[in-house]
């Protein structure tokens, strides 16, 4: 009975936390999505005839690695070090479309 009420609360717990996101959390999931779509081939399409440095590769890798380190910020709580790496993506990550 007692591992019923712990995994119905579990499961509660998992299902409203996306309800408790802050402003990091919600930003760092449309960079990441922005940073997805690029890598797919689904981003905005580049001008002119040299790919900038959003579009390649280790510049997406990058990208994807600073927001895995994001995220850990924010699960720690560490809001404002949230935030300031999330900077840091929005000036080489694509434009986050919606």
């Amino acid at each position: 009975m007692l591992g019923r009420i712990f995994l119905g609360s579990t499961l509660a717990l998992i299902l409203v936390s996306p309800g408790f996101a802050g402003p990091c959390t919600d930003r760092i999931a449309e960079l990441e999505k922005s940073v997805t779509a690029r890598q797919e081939g689904a981003g905005p399409a580049t001008t002119g005839s040299t790919p900038t440095t959003t579009g390649t590769p280790a510049a997406a890798n990058q990208n994807m690695q600073m927001i895995q380190q994001a995220k850990q910020l924010d699960t720690q709580g560490k809001e404002a070090e949230c935030m300031d790496m999330v900077k840091k993506i929005s000036t080489t990550a694509p434009p986050v479309t919606k």
